[in-house]
């Protein structure tokens, strides 16, 4: 990769994070100038990466030795709809049904093309004499296709630590939170959120160096995985509206051009090759109801717990939609009334933050959606793991909760309805602070650690050039 123009000497973490200045007293202090690192930051991140891969493979153990079905899944906390579905589709006879059916597969395209190609692989290698000697077999058909999706997401992940790398500029350790974060490290197995995460980043590191074009394309790219790098377009466009940033319609209407044009070619021959297969991702996201641990669940839990019949999936369909378009309404108008034009990054990520609060459900793996965008947006270490902190207590939460339901469990090996709510509200409330201090960091940008790291303006200081910011818009002048 080239250098990115906002690149500059590196900010050394242990001298700009309260936390982690802290925590290096413990090894000799904060790095000081004449401290000259044998490593660059690519190589640690990478290493510490290949760390949290192997960690996320052990919490895995369980489940690959003992198989994905029964009750015991929960209680591991290593249930994967990833070899769920490879037998419930019947992925390990048909493995192209995704697209084009006759099976039912409710992901987008892309999701459904690189199922489909790990399950077309796990039956190839099957056949292989091999594969049996090294230990995988037909009867276990799912532990080695869970095994190559697992190890395509763990390529993904290195991809997405240099890319949020990049992203940050003169920040690079910054992208340690992606590298050994605890949601990715229990998330990563669940579902292949992870690949639509890192298109995300790719787009933001496109648009921050001026490849509008290319920005689009790997939106489009994003969206064909799942519907939430499309949110990146919203944030550009409240820039664009704003008069200060020096960014026209057109940087928007060329984004939004590749993002058109990329969604197209991935989406038309799908559409050809079996319209039903195709469209069932947007059938089930409009007919389906309340899902796990959304604020809609929690309702409906209380309702029926005071002998009520809650919501109906219409009624929630329309208030997660209003509320959600509100919600955008409100990032919009923060953005073009804060006295400087916010970051890129942290518009996205109040747009990606409402979604997964409003939303008709959240999944465990969904905390993979923020980190990037948290080490981009606010990037405190404190924060980010305080929120993964919550974020894995749902994790178990939901698992126990679940065990409960779909297994004769006694009560000690499972958790009640109050127990699983108080944690559904710690995930909400964790969200809602840290939405809180990146609009602080919006109407205070002075206290913006990415800012006040890159010599960005402050609240109150001329405004002359300086070092861009991680996420911020590059003038037009510059991107010609």
């Amino acid at each position: 990769m080239t250098q990115s123009p906002n690149d500059g000497s590196p900010v050394a973490a242990t001298r700009d994070d309260p936390l982690l200045r802290h925590l290096s007293e413990r090894l000799g202090g904060p790095a000081g100038k004449r401290l000259r690192p044998r490593f660059s930051p690519a190589s640690v991140l990478l290493g510490l990466t290949v760390l949290g891969i192997l960690l996320s493979a052990l919490t895995s153990q369980y489940c690959r030795i003992n198989g994905w079905g029964g009750v015991e899944v929960y209680h591991a906390g290593c249930y994967s709809d990833i070899s769920a579905l490879f037998s419930q589709r019947e992925l390990d006879d048909a493995p192209w049904s995704p697209l084009i059916g006759p099976g039912y597969f409710e992901y987008p395209v892309l999701t459904s093309l690189i199922a489909a190609l790990l399950a077309a692989s796990t039956r190839f290698l099957l056949a292989q004499e091999l594969t049996t000697a090294l230990g995988w077999s037909a009867d276990r058909a799912s532990l080695l296709y869970w095994d190559l999706s697992f190890a395509a997401a763990a390529v993904v992940w290195l991809v997405l630590v240099l890319a949020v790398m990049k992203a940050a500029g003169a920040r690079p350790w910054d992208a340690a939170i992606v590298a050994i974060s605890p949601a990715v490290i229990f998330g990563i197995g669940i579902n292949w959120d992870i690949w639509a995460v890192t298109a995300l980043v790719l787009a933001i590191l496109a648009f921050g160096r001026g490849a509008h074009i290319s920005a689009g394309v790997m939106i489009g790219v994003g969206v064909s995985f799942k519907l939430f790098p499309l949110f990146l377009l919203g944030a550009v466009l409240v820039l664009v509206l704003r008069r200060d940033t020096r960014i026209g319609f057109d940087v928007f209407l060329r984004t939004l051009g590749g993002a058109v044009v990329s969604w197209l070619v991935l989406n038309v021959p799908a559409m050809l090759l079996s319209f039903s297969s195709w469209s069932e991702f947007f059938e089930l996201s409009a007919e389906r109801g309340a899902g796990y641990s959304s604020p809609w669940h929690i309702w409906q839990l209380i309702a029926e717990g005071r002998g009520g019949s809650g919501l109906s999936a219409e009624t929630i369909s329309g208030l997660s939609l209003g509320l959600f378009a509100a919600a955008c309404l409100g990032v919009l108008g923060l953005g073009l009334r804060a006295k400087h034009p916010p970051r890129t990054v942290q518009l996205l990520f109040l747009i990606v933050a409402s979604f997964l609060l409003l939303n008709k459900v959240y999944s465990p793996q969904f905390m993979i959606w923020l980190i990037p965008i948290i080490a981009l947006a606010a990037p405190r270490w404190r924060d980010a793991l305080i929120w993964q902190g919550f974020q894995l207590l749902h994790f178990w939460a939901v698992w126990m909760y679940l065990a409960g339901i779909v297994g004769d469990q006694d009560p000690q090996h499972s958790f009640d309805s109050a127990l699983y709510i108080a944690a559904v509200l710690g995930h909400i409330g964790a969200t809602l602070y840290l939405m809180g201090q990146v609009v602080l960091d919006i109407l205070r940008p002075e206290r913006d650690p990415v800012r006040g790291a890159t010599g960005a303006p402050t609240a109150g200081a001329a405004r002359t050039p300086e070092p861009r910011a991680a996420g911020d818009p590059m003038p037009t002048s510059e991107l010609r």
